[in-house]
């Protein structure tokens, strides 16, 4: 149906020929199309909505027809007569659509229990992880803190000799050098 709305008012807007008027109908399409995607989505969420707990839903159907069907088939056996068949059969179809509504109920609660302590032992397990991972996270930075001070000490060791070095005491002989280049001829000595 909107692919023959936008193909009218397509067809529409060149009639009426003014400057407008193409821009109008682009206007009214993209509108258009708005809409059907909200209407999309809405339909989208009521379906994520429905279809939550199909198999929880159909337990009071199902306790209510097998009941039921169960108290129909014995009263036709007992050959009842039609008014006390049809009274007995409505009785049984409320009293087991009670009974089926409360063990729905039951199942709901209990996988409610269930649902709440799977996340108890989800947020459980999530927090020994947390500090498995802290305690990790601190022995390495225990680790980097301590490489770092031993680079640190490192550093001021070698910073501490290369001050000796430069400073000189009344041992050294003011740029003149100890070491004297003899060479490899040696029958002069």
């Amino acid at each position: 149906m909107s692919d023959e709305s936008t193909e009218v008012k397509a067809v529409e807007a060149p009639a009426a020929k003014t400057e407008n008027a193409p821009e109008e109908a682009v206007e009214e399409i993209t509108e258009e199309n708005q809409v059907e995607e909200k209407k999309e989505k809405k339909t989208h969420m009521e379906t994520i909505v429905i279809t939550e707990s199909p198999k929880i839903r159909l337990i009071t159907a199902f306790v209510m027809l097998a009941g039921s069907g169960f108290v129909a088939i014995y009263t036709l056996w007992q050959h009842y007569e039609i008014g006390a068949w049809i009274k007995t059969l409505a009785l049984s179809l409320v009293i087991f659509f009670v009974v089926g509504r409360l063990f729905e109920l039951l199942v709901n609660h209990f996988d409610t229990l269930n649902k709440n302590t799977e996340d108890a032992i989800k947020a459980q397990e999530e927090a020994i992880a947390q500090r498995e991972a802290d305690k990790i996270a601190a022995a390495e930075a225990a680790a980097e803190a301590e490489r770092l001070a031993a680079e640190a000490a490192a550093a001021a060791a070698l910073e501490a000799e290369n001050a000796e070095n430069e400073n000189p005491n009344e041992f050294d002989s003011f740029g003149e050098s100890d070491d004297f280049d003899i060479g490899t001829d040696l029958s002069e000595f």
